[in-house]
């Protein structure tokens, strides 16, 4: 479902980014629409920059790093 979507919505930015002036009244209506910029620039981030997923094995980090390490993973799991 979401490679459907992405796909259909990859092909909508391509087919409006050729022709300005749709470009530009479509930028200007969801500039109006905050809740919609917000929503569209996270799914922008989100696409673009993945989480990182990192196996890491804390008895090879150094002991202060450790301790940040197990601090991090503890306040990531509430």
């Amino acid at each position: 479902m979401k490679g459907l979507l992405r796909r259909s919505a990859v092909t909508l930015l391509e087919a409006v980014s050729r022709y300005p002036r749709i470009k530009r009244w479509l930028t200007g209506v969801v500039y109006r629409i905050p809740a919609l910029d917000a929503g569209l620039r996270t799914a922008a981030r989100r696409a673009a920059h993945p989480e990182a997923r990192l196996d890491v094995d804390a008895a090879q980090l150094p002991e202060g790093s450790r301790r940040s390490f197990e601090r991090m993973r503890t306040s990531s799991l509430r």
